[in-house]
């Protein structure tokens, strides 16, 4: 928190820069004018100049509304300059009174002795719609909210913080700082109704608290470099920006660093973030971003992404053909809200595509909601690019696929006996889930090739975006 003491410092330094207070008649045509315009005659004492601007400081801090009038006549006397501009900055800080007592803010530093070294970010960020700079620890987050300007009568985004560490705290914690809240709003006069209102929209579900959202653009044709950008997501449509790159990267660049970025996440929820969600170009979605190595913790072993956290694919190019969005979002929407009409999902055949042609296979998309392929052994084995049957089923607005980027008969029956299980509720909602279950479980077999160890899926929701114009969308 900046102290009182260290405000009147700084005014009475930058008065001493000023001509119009050093030189004693300036200063008494400064002075007249201001009892002339708040009927405040302020009083300078002392006799070094040191102790001049100082005095000048205190005792205009002690009327209302003079500190910034005289403010205001200083920009007048000396033009807008730096100086003018600082002064007029930290006189509206020391006119306007802090948002806590002192007994209350000794109050609240107890409290957050429990949260020092636990998942405060999300908290903070639901807290306030838009902060000035991300908190570097706990006691910067309460300097920052408490500075929050807000209209009389709301609820100060410092109780909103408060609040929403309550409902995550101990039952014996959560009561003392549910009752320090109140004694605070009561204090500044906050309707009681108003302070419930907040506590009832505390928190988004737990188990989707946290996602990373990475999209990686090309950068030129024919380069292989990428421009990425990052954000971290909890809550509906709460947002924080974590990279927005302008120079571009290779992949292994952007995958030594996503250490970086699931540590930012850990801050907001200890396990880490729900889901991963990778938005990639055509020329990348056979990409095995889930077999990147990251770690668990710093300067532990390694293990695969897809091990630690249900990974799924994106698809970056429709996000801005709006014929396919409007099918995409329909499609989606019938698997988010018809479970029980949910259509088996359409299975098919990459080594057939050639002979059945691409405009039957494009019929066939037509009403598919969910489509698994197999057959995948005829890929490329080294591609990063689309293969033609995602391609055309990604022009057909399909939100969810599963295939295998090393296909043999063993993974088809996998896949076959997948399509089964697709037709039970609430199984496409489990799929993120399932695929790292299904990554983990290879990872321990006893013998390589287990046919989920390199199942990719793409899990698209249309409206789960951070980027809107192609723009930033942040609470910080």
């Amino acid at each position: 928190m900046i102290r009182r003491a260290d405000v009147v410092s700084e005014l009475a330094v930058v008065l001493l820069r000023l001509d119009g207070f050093r030189d004693e008649q300036t200063r008494e045509v400064i002075l007249d004018e201001l009892a002339e315009e708040t009927g405040e005659r302020v009083v300078v004492d002392g006799t070094e100049s040191g102790q001049q601007a100082r005095s000048l400081v205190l005792n205009c801090a002690r009327h209302p509304d003079v500190l910034p009038t005289l403010a205001a006549l200083l920009r007048d006397f000396h033009g807008d300059t730096p100086d003018t501009h600082r002064f007029a900055d930290l006189a509206l800080q020391l006119a306007v009174p802090p948002l806590l007592t002192r007994r209350e803010r000794d109050a609240l530093r107890d409290f957050l002795r429990l949260w020092e070294n636990d998942t405060w970010r999300s908290a903070f960020a639901l807290a306030a719609s838009l902060v000035p700079e991300p908190p570097r620890d706990l006691v910067h987050a309460v300097e920052l909210l408490e500075d929050l300007a807000l209209p009389p009568g709301s609820v100060p985004p410092l109780l909103r913080f408060v609040l929403a560490l309550a409902h995550r705290s101990a039952p014996d914690d959560r009561g003392a700082m549910l009752r320090w809240t109140g004694e605070v709003a009561a204090r500044l006069k906050i309707p009681v109704a108003r302070l419930y209102d907040v506590a009832d929209s505390r928190l988004p579900d737990e188990e989707d608290q946290v996602v990373l959202v990475l999209r990686i653009q090309p950068y030129l044709p024919a380069r292989s470099e990428y421009l990425l950008s990052v954000w971290l997501g909890h809550g509906p449509g709460q947002w924080v920006p974590l990279a927005h790159e302008d120079d571009p990267l290779a992949l292994d660049q952007i995958a030594a660093r996503m250490d970086d970025f699931l540590a930012t996440a850990r801050d907001y929820h200890h396990a880490g973030p729900s889901r991963v969600e990778f938005m990639l170009p055509r020329e990348l979605m056979n990409l095995p971003v889930d077999t990147w190595s990251v770690r668990r913790h710093t300067g532990g072993p390694g293990f695969s992404l897809g091990q630690l956290y249900p990974v799924v694919l994106r698809d970056l190019e429709r996000q801005h053909d709006p014929g396919v969005r409007a099918l995409w979002r329909e499609k989606w929407a019938r698997l988010s809200w018809n479970r029980r009409d949910l259509q088996t999902p359409l299975m098919l055949d990459a080594t057939r595509t050639a002979a059945d042609g691409e405009y039957e296979l494009a019929l066939r998309l037509r009403s598919a909601l969910t489509v698994l392929v197999g057959g995948t052994a005829s890929w490329h084995e080294h591609s990063t690019a689309v293969p033609p049957e995602i391609d055309l089923a990604l022009n057909a607005g399909v939100p969810v696929m599963v295939w295998h980027r090393r296909g043999d008969d063993e993974t088809d029956r996998f896949l076959r006996s997948l399509a089964h299980r697709l037709d039970l509720p609430d199984e496409i909602a489990r799929l993120p889930d399932s695929c790292r279950r299904w990554r983990r479980e290879a990872a321990v077999a006893p013998y390589e090739g287990v046919p989920a160890s390199r199942v990719a899926l793409l899990w698209d929701d249309p409206d789960h975006t951070p980027v809107h114009n192609g723009d930033f969308r942040s609470l910080l």
